[in-house]
């Protein structure tokens, strides 16, 4: 990694005939039980040493970052994976290579460990901030449909799918509502004039809507 050849490379993986045994190392040190390890120490250890392995030609840092969040759930820190460390080591992604590098050079895992404990602070936070944003987007505009004289059945029924269903055809909102097309048309149609839906194709046929509002909070 990071040259052209092993010689000038800034990390050179394991060689492959040792991956499958490493990687089962790994996987027992993942379900021993050590009192004395917090769980998010344990989390920060095996990241690190899967990144280090490096079983894959491709991907091993995104599989990398789903394993944290995988990880936090099998250690009984998250009910489900809404908080995400992806964007804080890319923001911080020399200082993320650096640690790694320390860890292999100077058997520095005590500054690794401070590192990733930093960025689940960070992204802590930032989910936290990013559930109440949503909470009150949603909020806001289910107060907006309410009080709407034209809102029916049909349009409360759609909006409170729009959250696991952000993007969509009328087809599609015709289908999941088990309704007739002109009733799931005047639907989404109610939700584009309130402001809460948005076409985004441009096209006069097979139009496609977004909560974009929605999807842009989570896309942040």
């Amino acid at each position: 990694m990071g040259g052209t050849r092993p010689g000038n490379a800034a990390f050179v993986p394991p060689p492959p005939q040792h991956v499958a045994d490493l990687l089962t190392d790994l996987e027992h040190f993942i379900h021993a039980a050590d009192a004395d390890l917090p769980p998010l120490a344990r989390v920060a250890l095996i990241h690190a040493q899967f990144e280090t392995i490096h079983p894959f030609l491709d991907g091993n840092g995104r599989i990398g970052r789903l394993l944290i969040a995988a990880l936090m759930e099998h250690e009984g820190l998250l009910r489900e994976p809404l908080m995400v460390l992806s964007g804080y080591l890319k923001q911080h992604q020399a200082e993320y290579y650096r640690r790694l590098s320390a860890i292999r050079s100077d058997g520095d895992w005590e500054g690794w460990v401070s590192f990733f404990l930093e960025g689940v602070a960070a992204a802590s936070a930032e989910a936290e901030r990013s559930i109440i944003d949503v909470a009150s987007l949603i909020t806001a505009d289910r107060k907006r449909l309410l009080e709407s004289p034209k809102a029916g059945p049909i349009s409360y029924r759609l909006f409170e799918l729009l959250p696991m269903m952000p993007r969509f055809s009328v087809e599609h909102v015709r289908q999941r509502l088990e309704t007739t097309f002109p009733t799931a048309s005047a639907a989404v149609k109610l939700l584009e004039d309130l402001g809460i839906l948005a076409e985004i194709t441009g096209q006069k046929k097979n139009r496609v809507y977004s909560y974009q509002a929605y999807v842009d909070l989570l896309s942040r």
